[in-house]
């Protein structure tokens, strides 16, 4: 029929419809989701660290040590900052009230601010220990790219061998035996091409026969 969109070009158009679904879905649910897995791994991990080390430096400062060295250290071995100061006479400070550690995150810069630690003169300390996040979300990002590339090469493969299958095991004998036919109508009598798969073959048969059967009439 005049105008009539061919089965080839429907057939590329449901593949690319379901390689943009399949890649648009990966894109829309695995970032968000990969991402805040990772960060909420790390916070949790920062968390266990920082509190390792409240212990540390308030055990350094209830026996009266100089804490100087040990924040150097740490610092110089991880990849953290940490702030120890005195609680200034009357100064009131959201964590001053806590048993526990608070902590906040902006991005990937985790603030985690551990409960008021006492030394051996009575004095109240507070130890704010800043991390720094962004190797666990590059780390993020590449998995989150590696798999959205490896989704859009398999969709794009799959596509390729659907459409070849498809346009090789019909659409190609399709085409050769409409010129076959028409070849024939014109006074060709060269027999209808072989092909390799069964439907294709019995179809040609079945033409054989119905053009045999007119021509003898």
């Amino acid at each position: 029929m005049p105008g009539s969109r061919s089965v080839e070009y429907r057939l590329i158009q449901v593949l690319a419809g379901i390689s943009a679904v399949a890649i648009l879905g990966v894109l829309a649910i695995l970032p968000y989701r990969l991402y805040e897995r990772d960060i909420r791994r790390a916070t949790v991990e920062a968390h266990r660290i920082a509190g390792l080390l409240h212990v540390a430096i308030a055990d350094a400062l209830s026996n009266g040590e100089d804490t100087s060295r040990l924040v150097n250290r740490i610092q110089g071995s991880t990849a953290l900052s940490i702030r120890l100061r005195p609680l200034a006479e009357g100064e009131v400070h959201p964590a001053a009230d806590a048993r526990r550690g608070s902590s906040q995150r902006d991005d990937t810069d985790l603030t985690w601010v551990a409960p008021p630690i006492l030394d051996d003169r009575g004095r109240t300390w507070l130890a704010e220990m800043q991390f720094d996040l962004s190797p666990m979300k590059r780390e993020s990002v590449r998995l989150i790219i590696d798999l959205v590339v490896a989704v859009a090469l398999g969709s794009i493969a799959f596509s390729f061998v659907v459409y070849w299958l498809v346009h090789s095991a019909l659409v190609l004998p399709l085409r050769r035996t409409t010129r076959q036919l028409l070849a024939q109508a014109d006074g060709d009598a060269a027999p209808l091409p072989a092909f390799r798969s069964r439907e294709m073959e019995e179809l040609s048969r079945a033409l054989e026969a119905v053009c045999r059967g007119a021509a003898s009439r």
